[in-house]
This record gives structure tokens, C-alpha cells and sequence, in this order.
């Protein structure tokens, strides 16, 4: 369950499902969020959505570095969890943990992103906000 005091936003944009703010920047002026982004994967399995995903990490994110990926299951399929550093505009340094799943052709993806120096409290958070996902009736 997301903090009450956060900001949540419902469908943005078109391939983002919800967008979780915290209500004031960290001392470092960045603001640790949640984003779930949801797509097509065209027919890929896992590892090649994946093998592509992070190398849009690696191309997007300044200063991008893989810290760990693991195999796990995400809202009761085969999926992931991503744990990777960079630097967030004005070189904040950020960590960024994501789970992600494939189910029924789409790609969910969800993102948490905090300052790298309070990653160790938003680290008892974050995981069990994963472990809550929920994919809809319409994943088959």
C-alpha cells in the first residue's frame, strides 16, 4: 500500500498505468516515486524484453549501472527485479528497483526511484509495494 500522503496519478500517459510521488523533495531535492508502465512486448518472451529494456536503461539513464537482476515471480508470473544506479537530472545519484512481468502480451513494469542515500529505508518499503501488484481480469 502506497503512503497516503504521496501524489498518485491514473494513466498519464498512454503507457503509464499510475505515478506515485512523495509529497516534498528529499534533502538532495529529489522526490523518490513510483511509476507502473504498461506495453506490448510484440511477441518477445522475458529475457529478450528484458536483453531490450536494459539497454533503454543504459542508453537513457546518465551514469547508468546495473547492481543486480534476479529471476522472480511478479503478481504471480515468471518475471524480475532490476536493482541499477544513476544519476537523476542535476546529478543527484538515484537507485532504481524494478519488478517486471510479462502477462498476455504486455509488458508491466514497475519502477521505484529514491535518493541513493535514503535507498536504505525506502528498501523495506519498496519490495513489499512489488509484492502488493495486482494485474487486472483482462491478463488473461
Amino acid at each position: 500500500m502506497l503512503p497516503t500522503s504521496w501524489q498518485v496519478f491514473f494513466d498519464p500517459t498512454p503507457d503509464v498505468a499510475l505515478v506515485a510521488l512523495e509529497p516534498a523533495s528529499g534533502p538532495e531535492g529529489f522526490r523518490a516515486n513510483l511509476v507502473l508502465t504498461l506495453g506490448p512486448v510484440g511477441g518477445r518472451w522475458l529475457g529478450q524484453w528484458q536483453t531490450t529494456s536494459e539497454a533503454a536503461l543504459a542508453t537513457a539513464l546518465t551514469d547508468y549501472h546495473l547492481i543486480d537482476l534476479e529471476r522472480l515471480d511478479v503478481a504471480g508470473h515468471p518475471g524480475g527485479r532490476r536493482l541499477a544506479h544513476h544519476l537523476a537530472p542535476g546529478g543527484i545519484p538515484v537507485t532504481l528497483e524494478q519488478w517486471f512481468t510479462i502477462a498476455s502480451d504486455t509488458g508491466c513494469t514497475l519502477t521505484a526511484t529514491v535518493s541513493t542515500t535514503r535507498y536504505c529505508v525506502a528498501a523495506l518499503v519498496f519490495p513489499e509495494l512489488a509484492r502488493t501488484l495486482r494485474i487486472g481480469a483482462h491478463d488473461g
